[in-house]
């Protein structure tokens, strides 16, 4: 007598099942976050799993520091972008309601998630999120302070969050009370952001310093605002609108290049001094521009000046990881490449970001300058003076005699971080 197949268990199943979600898992988990967020097409199964924030925070660990896709302009009424390792796929899907857009990547603007008759405004990027704010027309403002309202966004999955602190609600004046912000996220370390403004402790009043401000911390864990009990005594050489984030503070940093900052878990404000003037103070007025950043995935504090005289010759300072001050990186000169890119002499570039070159592990041999000239972006090795480009493709509507972005840019990287 044949006996016929016999049925599976539903342990066994039960076990299958289990055996195909964890393979599954451990495969997406290896996928960059844009194509995972189209994956989300592919089933209600697909969609559930990628939706999952166990899953996203899982993906940022497994990639806690993505490459950099691109640097954005910084409004979205003026928007460009310069691609790195960004995706050039013809066609990108946006969800709008139940109705699907298919456009072209090349005119997508991440930036336009408000229908406003303002624009929208990077202030700060941070590990794969913006912090966004309104940016009105030129010469109209918002009527009171209450008006103002800020984002978090997250370019890859087009998801945003709407703040407006309580601070500025509660101002009785035209005139903000919030005198400073800046967006907390370190993804290796918790799935979650943080948000912290600085506002006035009395009305502002025009041409008036206000020495002490209060600390307000949006917590998107919690979501909830905290106001810390105690005042923060500013210094009136720094400039505090926007903080730069770095190994769990917030800095702000000043004329003189005197630093100030909040360390946010010990909930602590240091301070770090600056350099005497040895000029009569025209650095000041001679300086064309600044870039105040972390390193991408470095964790360091890097502050570069370029002045008016010699814009091809600068330093790259470094903070001590202990606060112990300022010191000379590298000695830049661009001289070499004035040849090779006529817009380097024209002082047509801007500075994208400094990073440890790419399948490197020691930041000491090998630290990269990324440069955009019109048309073109420039690695420039800060070890060993040389240098290699790459040709940005013809984008229409475009003039690429220009920059596609000014000083003010803002790097994207990939990320499925929930908002």
């Amino acid at each position: 007598m044949v006996q016929g197949p016999k049925c599976c268990s539903s342990s066994s199943l039960a076990e299958t099942v289990a055996d195909y979600e964890d393979i599954l898992t451990e495969i997406l988990l290896r996928v960059p976050a844009r194509p995972l967020v189209r994956f989300k097409c592919v089933s209600k199964h697909w969609l559930f799993l990628i939706s999952d924030p166990k899953f996203c925070h899982r993906h940022m660990l497994k990639n806690p520091h993505p490459p950099i896709s691109a640097f954005f302009s910084q409004k979205s009424s003026e928007f460009g972008f310069v691609p790195l390792h960004f995706d050039h796929d013809p066609t990108s899907i946006r969800t709008r309601g139940n109705q699907n857009l298919i456009e072209s990547a090349r005119s997508c603007n991440p930036l336009d998630f408000v229908h406003s008759l303002h624009s929208i405004k990077i202030v700060q990027s941070c590990n794969g999120l913006f912090l966004c704010c309104l940016h009105p027309p030129r010469y109209s403002y918002p009527t009171r302070a209450s008006t103002l309202v800020y984002y978090v966004l997250n370019p890859t999955t087009n998801k945003f969050t709407t703040l407006t602190p309580p601070a500025a609600a509660a101002a009785t004046t035209s005139d903000p009370r919030i005198f400073g912000y800046a967006l907390a996220f370190d993804p290796s370390k918790s799935p979650h952001y943080k948000v912290v403004f600085l506002w006035c402790v009395d009305e502002p009043i025009a041409g008036h310093w206000c020495p002490y401000h209060r600390i307000e911390i949006y917590s998107s864990e919690t979501q909830s605002w905290r106001l810390l009990d105690s005042s923060f005594n500013t210094q009136p050489q720094v400039v505090y609108k926007v903080g730069v984030y770095c190994n769990g503070a917030v800095h702000w940093v000043g004329v003189d290049c005197e630093m100030s900052y909040y360390h946010i878990d010990e909930e602590r404000v240091g301070f770090v001094d600056g350099f005497a003037r040895d000029d009569g103070g025209t650095s000041f007025f001679t300086r064309q521009s600044r870039y105040f950043r972390e390193s991408h995935g470095g964790g360091r504090l890097h502050l570069i000046d370029i002045h008016i005289q010699c814009h091809t010759r600068f330093q790259v300072l470094e903070m001590g990881k202990d606060y112990s001050g300022w010191f000379v990186k590298y000695n830049v000169d661009l001289d070499p490449l004035c040849t090779a890119y006529l817009h380097i002499p024209q002082n047509l570039f801007v500075i994208l970001s400094l990073a440890p070159e790419e399948n490197e592990q020691d930041e000491e041999t090998s630290s990269v300058l990324l440069l955009h000239t019109p048309g073109k972006v420039i690695s420039f090795n800060l070890r060993n003076n040389t240098f290699k480009s790459i040709d940005l493709n013809p984008k229409v509507g475009v003039d690429e005699s220009f920059c596609r972005v000014g000083r003010w840019n803002y790097r994207y990287v990939e990320s499925l971080a929930v908002v």
